[in-house]
């Protein structure tokens, strides 16, 4: 905890981009404060895994389930810190791990499943963009993931569906088969065609009402935010499909794309910072980034994104921002149009958001 506070600080406290200074001096003197506050979290990172280590030998004493519990925690705060550089091997640690935990639903193991579902989703959400699956997909049969992905949706802070969560999770998984064989396009293009669907006739509105089993304080159960939330899941799940598997679009409408980009647009316009799920809409905000082309909202995505940071200084955020800078300024080079998504799975391109 102590670490991710730190680590976080040290984001609060970089200095603007616009507001920099040429000067060299000045330069390092607007970065000291945050270069004193990332020295404290590499102490207090180095001091949690020194007792990490210490706990692994001696799991009688602290109980399997708290030290795996910790152990998640620490390798989420690396994960989020930055969501790049050695984000893919954090990635498949925490699939590790999840393929070890078992989620439980007494009071006592309330952290534990928070934490639990938190990751679930995090791994989910950073898969879609991944050049590789990890290994660690392997050990989480689909059987097993179905059932777990379905308790993180009703326990984790961020407000999406779980259909939806199992729809990314099985596109990302056909992404990477599509990439190593090219064999089955005609296949493929109906498994696609059948999670887009999935996606398109999903109930969000049913979905929001559906409250009874959030645990009370967990998340969002205000109707209205949740539909709008649930909508911008669902809209940016169906434009991922159709990116990853660009088979789909030979049995769509021609206008679908666009209208699932002012969609998604106009649910995140009512998903306002006061909101509660301002703070768990990172993904669909940057997919209605990379998709759009419009300098207006291209700019209010990025002021948006912004704004995030400043509540909710995950390094990964900071990243996110980059990457759609570099995507747009790609986009321009590319008259005929530009597959985002072939950016992001580039391996030089190394990039994780949740």
């Amino acid at each position: 905890m102590i670490t991710a506070a730190a680590l976080h600080m040290s984001n609060v406290l970089r200095p603007e981009t616009k507001q920099r200074s040429v000067t060299l001096n000045r330069v390092n003197n607007g970065w000291e404060p945050s270069r004193r506050a990332m020295l404290h979290a590499l102490a207090a990172k180095q001091k949690a895994l020194y007792l990490l280590r210490m706990a692994f030998q001696d799991l009688d004493t602290h109980g399997r389930d708290m030290v795996l519990t910790a152990a998640m925690l620490l390798v989420t705060a690396d994960m989020i810190d930055s969501g790049k550089h050695g984000s893919k091997a954090h990635l498949d640690g925490i699939g590790w791990l999840l393929s070890y935990a078992q989620p439980a639903t007494s009071v006592g193991e309330m952290l534990k499943d928070f934490v639990i579902s938190d990751c679930y989703i995090f791994y989910v959400f950073a898969l879609t963009f991944m050049d590789q699956i990890p290994q660690s997909s392997l050990a989480l049969n689909a059987t097993t993931a179905s059932s777990a992905i379905h308790f993180a949706a009703r326990n984790s802070f961020i407000c999406c569906h779980a259909e939806i969560l199992q729809i990314l999770w099985s596109t990302a998984i056909i992404l990477q088969r599509q990439s190593a064989n090219n064999d089955d396009v005609g296949g493929t293009a109906a498994k696609g065609l059948e999670l887009f669907m999935d996606a398109m006739t999903f109930n969000v509105e049913a979905w929001s009402q559906d409250i009874q089993q959030v645990p009370l304080g967990r998340q969002v159960t205000d109707i209205s935010s949740r539909i709008h939330t649930g909508y911008t899941h669902q809209m940016a799940c169906c434009i991922y499909i159709m990116y990853a598997i660009p088979s789909v679009r030979s049995f769509l409408a021609e206008n679908t794309e666009l209208d699932l980009e002012h969609g998604l647009i106009f649910h995140l316009h009512h998903i306002t910072d006061e909101d509660p799920n301002f703070k768990t809409s990172f993904w669909p905000t940057f997919i209605a980034g990379a998709q759009t082309s419009d300098h207006v909202q291209q700019a209010w995505i990025m002021d948006r994104m912004r704004r995030q940071s400043r509540l909710f200084p995950w390094g990964f955020l900071y990243t996110a921002m980059e990457t759609l800078e570099l995507i747009w300024r790609e986009r321009a080079k590319a008259p005929n149009g530009l597959n985002w998504l072939e950016i992001l799975r580039n391996p030089e391109v190394t990039f994780l958001i949740v």
